[in-house]
């Protein structure tokens, strides 16, 4: 089973993705449960999951981004409160 962490009103799965852990390290993906939110990754040194209790896993989980590109807007969007060019 894997482990689960409650944040931003909602309850996220937290799994290693060991196909594409680079070296001396691995890649903790943060999934939604209601499936409505993105997924979000963060690198981590290797065996670090094991060992995080409640409060590092909800660090990990602020340190970690939704995957592809739409962290805040879609690549080439202009976001309305950007200043300049």
């Amino acid at each position: 089973m894997w482990r689960r962490i409650c944040a931003d009103g909602c309850e996220w799965e937290v799994r290693v993705l060991p196909r594409e852990s680079p070296a001396g390290l691995e890649i903790l993906e943060f999934r939604a449960l209601d499936g409505l939110r993105p997924p979000r990754r963060l690198a981590v040194p290797l065996g670090l999951l094991e060992r995080m209790d409640e409060l590092a896993l909800a660090v990990a989980y602020r340190q970690a981004r939704p995957i592809g590109g739409d962290y805040y807007g879609r690549p080439g969007k202009r976001m309305p409160d950007v200043i300049g060019p």
